[in-house]
């Protein structure tokens, strides 16, 4: 371990950092009170609401649990200890104490089920009993991957659920003694399984273990714990089933049961990721006929930054399900609680209306038209360009990566392949129509920003060629012209910039001046220019575009979309003169 890296992190020394956390829950969310001493945050009280009041905590870490939690509907107070450690007595007992000054109907106070929080907070809560304050604690757990031990499962995400369910209670003003009641029996029906593919590291510390690439930790715990067993990666798919099978087994769920689903994200996992395992978990336990009633997702109870996630299910048995589920929906305002209105389903499916973006009659034959020979140089020269787009992906690639994100290759690929499988069933007798279509196949095939440049560049050369009166040097001069503004206009490049506009400003350039001589001449002049245009690109500071966002350094090399159409263009182009 000595020889591991310490892992950087952004804090003012791992000393304060606990303390510096606090100060910052309630910078942000100056409605609740530091009582920086106790590392204890409470809802700011003038006078007794009467009733009961809730109270959560355990070590720091875990952000946003357990201060996150503090607001209407939900916790009422939360004490802090060091990271992965439990609050001293002195510092739980103080948060009772002020709690139960302003909530005479008592203080529920949640623990988490591990040995330091059970110690510490149950001692606190004795010598709170002795000196008169009406209290009680509620232990809860309810991790299967250690649910065989002897005190039960560890508390995870599943704690969070039950400062819901608590708060949800108090506030609609249940006693001390129906709340806790309540509490144990839904614990009976709660429990939660997850994995990391990374581990975590303590301030000023390395990682606490160590992960193959190829595999992942299953039944991870929230202090930095590695798992119970190691597992093989798998899609998103795979490992929601893995774990879902393992909970679905442990609370005996099966066709007709309806459960409410929290995704807890351990720290270092993508909203991608998490929204991708939010839509497996519904979908996998919709194909058990398991109903999913909720389902919570995001940053409730973490590990510091650890990678993965954990899926926590609470059953919803008959007799008591839809109680629990009106809990959960209750009015309820804390920074981290992720339930809203919009978390309770609506009837109806998903789908997509395809009519919206549908003509409402037959496309009619828009600008010139081609001869028979004409159609063949068209349907040749982009099927050329197509090719070469094809070919060239390992060079555009390399020369996109470091001052962009290495995908020019590939994403010009697919336009590639989008304009073969195009020209095998459609016409090219209109130009204007196939550089329509063509503008569309960008959008929707290549996508991104380069599909958004060349779909406006083309619809632009598209509208500029239906009004045309002829298919000659000039009308396609003047559609290369359109295509050009439009780029600019929208994309905010101009010629100089580092860009594909510079070859096409080089190329058009060379085109116009040579424009009134031999044909075959024009083409070869321009194809030359072309060429020179993407290679002119290497000696310029890029100033828009994605390689303008990175140091200079970096762009050493031609500009991938400069070269990229180079490689169309002079394709196009050389098909013409080999075939006029």
């Amino acid at each position: 371990m000595s020889s591991q890296h310490i892992t950087k992190k952004i804090i003012n020394s791992p000393e304060t950092c606990v303390d510096d956390n606090l100060r910052g829950v309630v910078a942000a969310f100056p409605a609740l009170q530091l009582h920086p001493k106790h590392r204890v945050i409470t809802v700011r009280q003038k006078t007794d609401t009467g009733r009961v009041a809730i109270l959560g905590g355990g070590g720091s870490g875990h952000e946003p649990f357990a201060s996150g939690f503090v607001g209407e509907g939900l916790l009422d107070g939360a004490v802090a200890g060091g990271v992965f450690a439990s609050p001293p007595t002195g510092h739980v007992l103080y948060a009772i104490a002020q709690l139960y000054k302003y909530n005479s109907g008592g203080v529920l106070v949640i623990i988490g089920n591990y040995t330091g929080d059970r110690l510490n907070f149950g001692k606190a809560i004795e010598k709170a009993k002795i000196s008169g304050i009406k209290v009680e604690g509620l232990i809860v757990g309810e991790d299967v991957a250690s649910s065989k031990n002897k005190t039960g499962g560890r508390s995870m995400v599943g704690e969070v659920l039950f400062y819901k369910l608590c708060g949800a209670m108090a506030a609609k003003g249940y006693d001390l003694e129906t709340i806790r009641k309540e509490a144990v029996e839904s614990n009976k029906y709660m429990a939660t399984l997850g994995v990391c593919l990374s581990a975590c590291s303590l301030p000023g510390q390395p990682p606490l273990f160590e992960t193959v690439h190829d595999e992942m930790e299953l039944g991870a715990g929230v202090h930095g714990e590695a798992g119970i067993a190691k597992v093989k990666m798998g899609t998103a798919k795979e490992v929601v089933a893995m774990i879902l099978d393992q909970i679905i087994s442990y609370l005996k769920l099966g066709a007709g049961d309806r459960v409410a689903a929290t995704i807890d994200n351990l720290g270092g996992t993508s909203f991608l990721e998490m929204n991708i395992i939010s839509a497996e978990t519904k979908d996998y336990l919709e194909s058990k006929q398991i109903t999913v009633e909720r389902i919570f997702t995001g940053h409730l109870k973490t590990s510091l930054e650890m990678h993965g996630f954990q899926i926590c299910l609470l059953q919803l048995p008959a007799e008591r399900g839809d109680v629990w589920l009106q809990l959960l929906d209750a009015p309820a305002e804390a920074a981290a609680w992720t339930g809203c209105a919009m978390s309770v389903g609506k009837t109806g499916g998903h789908g997509d209306d395809d009519t919206l973006l549908q003509t409402h009659a037959i496309r009619t034959a828009s600008g010139p038209s081609l001869t028979l020979e004409g159609q063949e140089l068209l349907r040749g020269g982009l099927s050329a360009a197509a090719n070469d787009l094809i070919q060239s992906e390992a060079l555009l690639n390399k020369l996109d990566s470091g001052c962009g994100d290495g995908d020019c290759g590939i994403t010009l690929k697919k336009f590639g392949h989008a304009i073969q499988s195009y020209l095998d069933t459609s016409s090219v007798e209109y130009p204007s129509n196939v550089l329509w279509d063509l503008s569309e196949i960008a959008e929707t095939d290549m996508g991104g920003t380069s599909g958004g440049i060349y779909s406006l560049g083309l619809s632009a050369a598209s509208q500029a060629l239906a009004s045309a009166k002829s298919n000659d040097v000039s009308s396609w001069l003047s559609a290369w012209e359109s295509a050009m503004q439009a780029i600019t206009k929208y994309g905010g490049a101009e010629p100089g910039d580092r860009t594909m506009l510079d070859t096409l400003h080089s190329a058009a350039e060379v085109y116009k001046q040579n424009i009134k001589g031999d044909l075959v001449e024009l083409l070869k002049k321009t194809v030359t220019a072309a060429d020179e245009g993407a290679k002119a690109t290497a000696n310029m500071v890029a100033r828009a575009g994605r390689a303008s966002y990175v140091a200079s350094g970096y762009a050493h090399d031609e500009d991938a979309g400069a070269r990229a159409v180079a490689v169309w263009l002079q394709a196009i182009l050389k098909y013409i003169i080999k075939n006029k």
